[in-house]
């Protein structure tokens, strides 16, 4: 149960990348929220950096995940 407990920890990571650090900064770059244009600078950077985490993050996480039953070892 290692194996998918792993693939959950890295679930969790990446939802709290997006309720945490993703929608906030796009509500900002995107006018919902009003910010300054520096506001919005450092979130569209803050934003990419945890889009391109959780992409890189999604390919072991389903590894972990799916692997459990087809006996990946851990």
């Amino acid at each position: 149960f290692r194996t998918i407990g792993v693939g959950a920890w890295l679930g969790t990571i990446m939802l709290f990348n997006v309720w945490v650090l993703i929608w906030p900064n796009q509500k900002k770059i995107l006018g919902v929220v009003p910010a300054t244009d520096e506001q919005k600078a450092k979130a569209r950077k803050t934003a990419l950096y945890a889009s391109r985490t959780n992409f890189i993050l999604s390919v072991p996480m389903l590894m972990c995940m799916g692997g459990q039953g087809h006996g990946l070892p851990f």
